[in-house]
């Protein structure tokens, strides 16, 4: 289901760094525009990444070892956080607020966790741009899926759900 609100923050976001297209969507530049540093650590295996709310400034740590179109993930949910929640931080770990993405964020179950999910997944695959890139995808094209999420540098899972939350009927994407 699609969260209206997250949408529209999103899509102003987009707009007021001037991305235009999915290519061009660079979640750490979006992270370096809020102030929020960003960096890989080698992390527990089921910790994919925290987001940290210090005196001194805020940041994403995403774990070093897990696939490429995860750590993205994880960066645009831990954003997420950072907008839509740095006030109510979800853990507090002594005089630092910190909130972690691991195995149980993907499920859903806290609302906030599913907010930065919708978050992620709205600033990786806006709406607009992917009814674009549907647009386009070649005729002979055998797997629509894998074709889109390669465009936009998402998992398959990743982008099934985005189209699913789109209203696609997923395996019928009408292109």
């Amino acid at each position: 289901m699609i969260n209206r609100r997250i949408e529209s923050i999103t899509e102003g976001i987009l707009n007021e760094l001037n991305i235009t297209s999915a290519k061009k969507i660079d979640i750490k530049k979006i992270c370096e525009f809020y102030g929020v540093d960003v960096k890989s650590e080698d992390l527990d295996v089921d910790i994919s990444g925290l987001f940290v709310i210090k005196e001194k400034g805020n940041y994403i740590r995403y774990n070093a070892n897990e696939p490429e179109h995860r750590k993205r993930f994880t960066i645009a949910h831990e954003l997420g956080h950072f907008v839509l929640h740095k006030d109510t931080p979800l853990f507090i770990s002594k005089s630092n607020n910190v909130m972690y993405r691991n195995l149980d964020s993907s499920t859903g179950e806290i609302k906030r966790e599913r907010e930065a999910n919708s978050f992620a997944a709205s600033i990786l695959m806006p709406r607009k741009f992917v009814l674009d890139e549907i647009s386009k995808i070649p005729k002979k094209t055998k797997d629509p899926v894998s074709h889109l999420a390669d465009k936009f540098r998402v998992s398959e899972q990743a982008m099934t759900f985005r189209l699913a939350n789109l209203g696609f009927d997923i395996g019928l994407v009408d292109y």
